[in-house]
């Protein structure tokens, strides 16, 4: 009976062991997936300068990731904290999303290697449940001048918000698991005196 106790306090701390893995590593990892690249435009350029993009979202989205990428000829310095561009988006005369966009701390990735050209990918913010109305994207020049060689609007779909509540749980249960069956693995001390003495031989 004893024996029997101890495989199924086994099984349930292997079950919350699994289960605590499922939310705290399986879910983020499964949830935050990167999703797929609904279109890019062109919204700068040396010759035409900043222009305005107009697009019609794709409603069955809950929600569209926008990012942008600043192609340049050179490397930048990205210790200034300022703005090197600006992104307004409207939709129906109301302001959707603002986000200025600034180059400390983003790595970027080389063009090719025999060239000194770069290109800096950054994200702006997300668009919840976009409506039928179009969506005007509006980049602009910052507060410190960079020379930027292009600058690219990027649209993300098929991404979903993580709930935060949900890995620190599974975590918790991870740790409950793993100490409930290294508990369950653990021989337990016997008592010297609950076993009859070992019998004496010869005279007492």
């Amino acid at each position: 009976m004893r024996t029997f106790l101890r495989w199924l306090m086994r099984l349930v701390f292997a079950a919350v062991l699994l289960l605590g893995v499922l939310l705290g590593l399986v879910y983020p990892w499964a949830e935050s997936g990167r999703g797929y690249e609904i279109g890019r435009w062109r919204a700068y350029d040396r010759v035409s300068g900043f222009v305005p993009v107009e697009i019609l979202l794709p409603t069955d989205q809950s929600q569209i990731v926008v990012k942008a990428e600043i192609s340049t000829p050179g490397p930048i310095g990205g210790e200034d904290m300022r703005a090197v561009m600006t992104l307004a988006v409207s939709a129906n005369g109301r302001t959707e999303l603002t986000h200025y966009f600034m180059l400390d701390g983003v790595e970027p990735r080389l063009v090719s290697p025999q060239l000194p050209a770069r290109v800096y990918a950054m994200e702006a913010g997300v668009l919840y449940y976009p409506g039928e109305e179009p969506y005007t994207f509006a980049f602009g020049p910052g507060d410190v001048e960079v020379d930027m060689a292009s600058v690219d609007l990027i649209l993300i779909g098929g991404t979903k918000d993580i709930d935060e509540a949900v890995p620190p749980l599974g975590y918790g249960m991870i740790g409950i698991g793993f100490l409930g069956l290294l508990m369950t693995f653990r021989k337990r001390r016997q008592n010297p005196n609950s076993q009859p003495p070992r019998p004496r031989w010869g005279r007492g």
